[in-house]
């Protein structure tokens, strides 16, 4: 005929033996027309005849396994957006069924269409591009209700802010169906060799596989598909940074040391990948859920939930255990609900305040024991965790707790009561400080990837609290720290960046008074 096509597609039919040429073409009006040619002499070609309009692009054309014959399977990119779906019945009259729109509003150019083992007789497969050479992946279910699922970005590129507490990062990967890779820069500290590096990145990249990769399977319907993972050490385009530097340190998701272990670098692999902490953090006393047992709490196993977005960003299923592949979620107990002062209603925020500036001026204040001021310093993965905590409240009653697993005595705990005086000064210093005037001051934090060292001052009546915290680092940490660092006049090796020792003073030194009696 005298239409003008643009695309077509070709298979051999059984139809006959060996069997007759089907073709469907779509031309410039949006029209699908299906061909056929006899597979012998005078191998004459039928057609056109007009299957559907409002179409575009390239079909693609299979005959499946539904049906005694096996019926034709069409898709083709929809005039509108999306895909279109046809089937022809081979097994009663040769039908046409009408075009089922899927897919959404992208403007495919070009479809490509199997139909796979997933099922019995099996799920129809597209890979669909569209005009910006995106490459889409969609599949059908094999029996009712036929459900189409997609559009799946293929070899996708994910990024995504996560928020948690104080601490904010860039999740980012790379990820094509169930298989996602990280590029990772290591930056070593100068003096660390590169057989050391090489060392490391085997150990680090063993052990991420082993933690994260092939324990666990996208499930639907029946079938399978292995959640798999891996690492790509890069000079350029990574997807995260880590300084590497030497000896045993505190680690966080952008700094590392020569001593950690693939079980460290799990942890913070599950970080890139969005995870926030499951440990228990004064840093964090909200954070729920807490002590799970999990790779993002003690570095041990992962979990289902764990996958939930790789899965359903592709598979498109739930993620599934096979027996004996890993344990089932464990929900942590929650921490009680705190409210922040500054959230409160005005009447109730002056209030608050009032009491604990009563409580400065010596004044009696009713449950004066539910009052408190502390100070704070959490940070390090699992195994080599830090925390440093000195609490009076303004009844008198003190405490100290060091943690640090690093130390041959990792936990030191220490309570008393302590001179009321030296307890109402503490909350006499935080009015000192604007802790407890209206707006307080608060020291920026800026952007602290998870298991960053950070030091948390709190002043509390009840529930109510209003927090200020401030970076921190060890002394050995160097350039890592985000300013000038300086001690703290507190028991504690840590130190803050200055413009909040500066800030926080009178209550540190409030504080240390405290210390020096318990």
């Amino acid at each position: 005929g005298s239409a003008r096509y643009e695309r077509a597609a070709l298979i051999q039919s059984n139809y006959g033996n060996p069997g007759n040429l089907e073709v469907l073409a779509t031309d410039d009006a949006g029209n699908l027309d299906f061909f056929w040619r006899l597979d012998r002499a005078p191998w004459t070609w039928s057609g056109p005849f007009r299957v559907t309009t409002g179409l575009r692009g390239t079909p693609s054309l299979i005959q499946g396994r539904h049906g005694a014959k096996g019926n034709f399977e069409v898709v083709v990119p929809h005039r509108d957006g999306g895909l279109a779906h046809l089937w022809r019945n081979n097994d009663a009259g040769m039908v046409w069924s009408a075009p089922g729109r899927f897919g959404g509003s992208a403007r495919y150019e070009r479809a490509a269409l199997i139909q796979s083992n997933y099922g019995n007789p099996g799920n129809l497969e597209v890979l669909a591009t569209d005009g910006a050479g995106n490459l889409d992946f969609f599949w059908r279910l094999d029996r009712a209700p036929w459900t189409w699922s997609g559009p799946f970005r293929i070899g996708a590129e994910v990024g995504f802010d996560v928020r948690e507490c104080d601490y904010s990062w860039r999740a980012a990967y790379h990820q094509a169906d169930t298989h996602v890779s990280i590029r990772i820069q290591l930056k070593p500290d100068s003096g660390i060799t590169d057989a050391t590096m090489a060392t490391l990145r085997t150990r680090w990249r063993d052990g991420i596989i082993a933690k994260w990769a092939d324990r666990f399977d996208c499930v639907g319907d029946g079938d399978r598909k292995r959640i798999t993972f891996d690492v790509q050490w890069v000079g350029a385009g990574a997807h995260h940074v880590v300084r590497v530097r030497s000896g045993e340190a505190r680690s966080s998701m952008t700094l590392w040391d020569t001593e950690d272990t693939g079980d460290v670098a799990s942890h913070e692999f599950g970080h890139m990948l969005g995870h926030p902490d499951e440990y228990a953090s004064s840093a964090c006393p909200a954070r729920n859920p807490v002590g799970t047992g999990t790779v993002m709490d003690d570095n041990t196993e992962t979990v289902s939930r764990l996958y939930n977005r790789i899965a359903g960003f592709h598979c498109g299923h739930a993620p599934s255990a096979a027996p004996g592949e890993g344990p089932s979620s464990v929900e942590g107990d929650a921490v009680v609900g705190l409210r922040s002062i500054d959230r409160l209603g005005a009447g109730a925020r002056a209030s608050v305040l009032a009491r604990l500036r009563s409580v400065g001026a010596a004044d009696v204040v009713e449950d004066v024991e539910g009052t408190e001021v502390s100070f704070e310093i959490s940070g390090g993965a699992p195994g080599e965790r830090y925390e440093y905590r000195i609490a009076v409240t303004g009844s008198g009653e003190a405490g100290r707790r060091l943690l640090d697993e690093f130390s041959d005595v990792p936990v030191v705990d220490v309570g008393a009561r302590v001179d009321t005086l030296l307890a109402t000064g503490v909350f006499a210093a935080a009015e000192r400080a604007g802790l407890l005037s209206d707006e307080p001051p608060v020291p920026p934090v800026g952007d602290l990837p998870p298991d960053s060292l950070i030091a948390v001052l709190t002043v509390r009546d009840g529930d109510a609290v209003r927090r200020v915290s401030v970076p921190a680092a060890e002394p050995l940490a160097g350039s890592g720290q985000p300013e000038e660092a300086v001690d703290v006049p507190l028991e504690t090796h840590v130190r803050l960046a200055r413009t909040g020792v500066d800030a926080l003073r009178p209550v540190l030194e409030a504080l240390r008074a405290v210390e020096a009696a318990l």
